[in-house]
């Protein structure tokens, strides 16, 4: 089983950086005119080169069909919901609630604890509080096989003593998915949760079935799971000339800002939150403890010369880092986002 360590430090570093959203407003949204550059020069770095993308995204449904729950021989189909690092749980979601999964996030490997939680209620606080039925890991043992560590053994019903087995299997696209929605209204589309290749897979549908769709909302994104393939999300919207727009009441972070300078135009309302920090780590350090000539900042180098240009894109990504520590956010104010973000 592959070590999903660097998967859940990326994403336990996204749900830090949530924050709360702002008032409403009226004055008129500031646009972003188009921006348009295909930079030669210094040469393009990838994580994923371009022309390997749909393998990658093919490996990933792969990966994610053999992800399955099963209670009695009944097979279920479980998805993220969120992290709880010090508490060392994966919240999932399956068909009648919800199942948590035990994972050590420094070891980067599960350990004996799964309880599942069903319940029809759409938030996990209030099904907690009063689920349908609990169902309690008493007896399992955790195995590889592949890339997945499986679960089998049994669970007990909390209230009736019920004892039923219990076989899960799951490997890294569990995280590296993310838990990102989009949803269609008319000629725009809300984009919602933590980004990751789910996300490359609906902005590609959304483009291939609705060219209606013009705008995207970025509402609720605490961060990206996996920049490496929200780059490549961000180069789908720019190639399809879509328009990038935060409200009033947006909170978008990270990853989420990285997503928001692909647009083609980009829609800025006051109020919105655009979080920024540095990213951890490589050789040890924290971007912003490398050297700027480092070789770890070559591909959101390349991806910010994309977006914003061969001048401005670097000055931006340097921001971003020296904004603020790894663990932590910086809001952009108004006049940084008008100079980095809304400019030609």
């Amino acid at each position: 089983m592959k070590n999903l360590t660097p998967i859940f430090i990326s994403l336990t570093a996204a749900v830090m950086l949530q924050a709360c959203g702002s008032g409403s407003t009226k004055s008129q949204p500031p646009v972003a005119p188009v921006v348009v550059v295909a930079p030669t020069e210094p040469i393009a770095v990838h994580h994923i080169q371009p022309d390997a993308v749909a393998e990658y995204v093919e490996n990933f449904k792969t990966q994610q069909a053999e992800i399955k729950l099963q209670i009695e021989g009944v097979k279920y189909d479980i998805e993220l919901i969120d992290i709880y690092p010090s508490e060392s749980i994966i919240l999932t979601r399956y068909e009648y609630g919800y199942a948590l999964i035990g994972f050590d996030f420094d070891e980067g490997e599960p350990v004996n604890f799964l309880r599942i939680v069903d319940s029809s209620l759409t938030s996990f606080e209030e099904a907690q509080d009063n689920p349908d039925r609990v169902l309690e890991g008493t007896d399992f043992t955790i195995s590889e096989e592949s890339d997945n560590a499986v679960f089998i053994g049994s669970v007990t019903d909390a209230a009736t003593q019920g004892i039923y087995t219990i076989r899960l299997a799951f490997n890294e696209s569990l995280i590296d998915g993310g838990s990102s929605v989009i949803e269609v209204s008319g000629n725009k589309a809300t984009v919602n949760g933590d980004l990751g290749t789910k996300t490359y897979i609906q902005v590609a549908n959304l483009i291939d079935n609705h060219p209606e769709v013009k705008t995207l909302v970025l509402q609720e994104i605490s961060g990206s799971i996996n920049d490496a393939i929200n780059m490549h999300t961000g180069r789908l919207i720019r190639n399809a000339q879509l328009t990038t727009m935060v409200e009033a009441t947006s909170d978008v972070n990270s990853g989420g800002v990285d997503l928001y300078s692909s647009g083609a135009q980009r829609i800025y309302t006051v109020g919105a939150k655009l979080g920024v920090h540095s990213w951890c780590c490589t050789d040890g350090k924290a971007a912003d403890e490398l050297g700027r000539d480092h070789a770890g900042h070559a591909e959101q180098l390349t991806y910010f010369r994309e977006m914003l240009g061969v001048e401005l894109g670097p000055e931006f990504y340097f921001f971003t880092i020296e904004a603020s520590p790894f663990d932590s956010v910086h809001v952009m104010t108004k006049e940084e986002v008008d100079k980095y973000l809304l400019i030609p």
